[in-house]
């Protein structure tokens, strides 16, 4: 039986998945094919050719297609009733005209479907609601055989996340968060405060956080109270009045700035604390499963080991609307009595380039490359040199972490590398932090209170005698964002960082996606030559080839 699971055409960070009998196949984000930040709002065309052209299969051989959303029929009437009970009639409008454009793009989806896939039988197409969605791409193929799950974002449908258990196989709602009570919501209005993007630079207000103090008291808009939280009536438009206008791009940002930044992120862990801690007390099980856009928030998700909530974690690493086709595919098969057994422990599920295809870019290119068998060796030469490399190697990241397959890679532990590659590769802010990759049977001499995190989800302590080694992929606070590497699950960037460590003693590269400033992460050999070319990277590791630029004068 296969399953191809979609976004919602109206979500950001639209993707989708392709399940055989219970195992992943493949999965991948609209975003790298189009080259459009996020992709939002846009049906997951070439996503979903993918996974059905690396699988072999069209159309005609999908049994069932689920999107990680209500139907847009039931979008509609159930919002409509919600508002008008509550006799908040002034938002109608914007009910009304969501639900009309996720049905636009739910048809231009089928019209796609129909011109690549002429004479196809019809399609029976599923509606797994969001939250649903979000949990199940959690607990379904987290290996947990029972787990606390919780759901965080900005919003989905008529909520903005939601409580459950997960056990004898079943997915079972405890408690709904409101949209009125949206954590995602908090942290966005504070990110387009700040002068960031919404929907998109979250990540730079947890970067900007620790450089503030959390002294701001963020209690008259969410304040902890009774096991849960209250949230003050029209706290938006007070958010803003105190706090805006939003920061111009090209202004400074002030001590101000920065402890609003703290202050949120405080408040945000305190909060999903007590979530965690109400979910717990309802359920009382040992596991946590998670997913949802605030659980790419690592900093938020390293509190629950520390506050001893939980002793095992796991966040899928798709976190935000894409993870829903994932979620949305898993719990349909789970329903239709398909196998259960399927666990992802690794990321790697997009789209992949053999030596042949690879050369044939850098051909049309016409760049300057040499074949090496020991790629992995001389890759890990000029990274001990000093050297910034692009490294492009088998099947896309699924999620918005690179995790070794579509990765700019460093020494960590050289002074002023962080600087160079935000001003000279990245193009970005000075202050924004790099993690490292770290051999998973190295990690605990490195960081304190170790924890599997294969994902990069996670927020560590590094070891006070380990911090000259790891100085370029650590944050001001001494902490690091840790992806620990498997032989198992990724042979070639596990030997990548073992030879690295014979040179230099140090068993961790410095990681970061393989983007430039606004731009998707690579997905193609063509797109990774491009970023090559026209960024200050002084190196290309792609497949077994190896491209390098002169040296540059100090």
């Amino acid at each position: 039986m296969y399953i191809l699971g979609i976004t919602a055409p109206i979500s950001w960070n639209n993707a989708a998945v392709l399940v055989k009998d219970g195992q992943l196949l493949a999965a991948a984000e609209e975003e790298r094919f189009t080259r459009v930040k996020h992709a939002p709002r846009v049906p997951p065309i070439n996503a979903a050719k993918f996974c059905m052209d690396y699988a072999g299969i069209g159309l005609k051989h999908i049994d069932y297609i689920a999107v990680g959303f209500r139907s847009p029929m039931d979008y509609l009437i159930r919002d409509l009733k919600s508002e008008i009970l509550g006799k908040r009639f002034n938002t109608i409008h914007l009910q009304i005209g969501s639900a009309v454009e996720y049905l636009i793009q739910l048809s231009k989806l089928k019209t796609s479907f129909e011109k690549l896939y002429p004479k196809v039988r019809k399609k029976r197409w599923v509606f797994i609601p969001h939250h649903i969605a979000h949990a199940a791409s959690a607990c379904r193929v987290a290996g947990f055989p029972e787990t606390n799950v919780l759901s965080l974002d900005g919003n989905g449908e008529d909520d903005s996340g939601g409580l459950f258990s997960f056990k004898g196989g079943q997915l079972s709602p405890i408690r709904k968060v409101r949209i009125e009570e949206s954590l995602g919501g908090l942290y966005s209005h504070t990110t387009d405060v700040l002068g960031f993007m919404r929907h998109s630079h979250e990540g730079k207000t947890m970067g900007l956080a620790p450089y503030g103090k959390p002294e701001i008291s963020l209690d008259d808009f969410f304040k902890v109270s009774n096991g849960w939280y209250q949230v003050k009536p029209h706290w938006i438009a007070n958010f803003h009045r105190r706090f805006g206008p939003p920061r111009q791009p090209k202004e400074p940002l002030t001590e101000d700035h920065k402890n609003l930044a703290a202050s949120t992120q405080a408040k945000l862990e305190e909060i999903a604390v007590q979530i965690a801690k109400t979910l717990k007390q309802l359920s009382p099980l040992s596991s946590l499963a998670l997913a949802g856009g605030v659980t790419l928030n690592c900093d938020m998700n390293a509190k629950f080991l520390t506050e001893g909530i939980t002793d095992n974690i796991y966040i899928q690493p798709a976190a935000h609307d894409a993870g829903t086709a994932l979620g949305a595919a898993m719990e349909l098969n789970a329903r239709l009595g398909g196998r259960t057994d399927f666990v992802m422990d690794h990321a790697y599920w997009g789209p992949e380039y053999s030596n042949d295809e690879i050369e044939n870019y850098l051909k049309e290119s016409k760049q300057k490359y040499q074949f090496h068998d020991a790629i992995e060796a001389d890759t890990a030469k000029l990274l001990a040199d000093g050297k910034i490399v692009g490294w492009f190697q088998g099947r896309m990241e699924w999620g918005p972490r690179a995790l070794g397959a579509r990765s700019i890679l460093a020494h960590p532990g050289l002074p002023g590398m962080k600087d160079k590659i935000n001003l000279e590769v990245k193009n970005r802010e000075a202050w924004r932090p790099f993690a490292p990759s770290i051999l998973e049977e190295e990690v605990a001499n490195y960081i304190e209170n170790p924890h599997p995190s294969p994902f990069m989800l996670l927020t560590f302590t590094v070891r006070k005698e380990k911090r000259d080694a790891l100085q370029a992929a650590m944050h001001v606070d001494n902490t690091a964002r840790v992806q620990s590497v498997s032989a198992k699950t990724n042979p070639r960037y596990h030997a990548l960082i073992s030879e690295f460590q014979k040179l230099t003693d140090i068993p961790a590269l410095l990681n970061t996606s393989f983007n430039d400033k606004g731009e998707p992460v690579v997905m193609t050999p063509k797109d990774a030559i491009r970023t090559f070319s026209s960024t200050g990277l002084d190196a290309l590791a792609i497949g077994n080839f190896l491209l390098q630029k002169p040296d540059r004068k100090p």
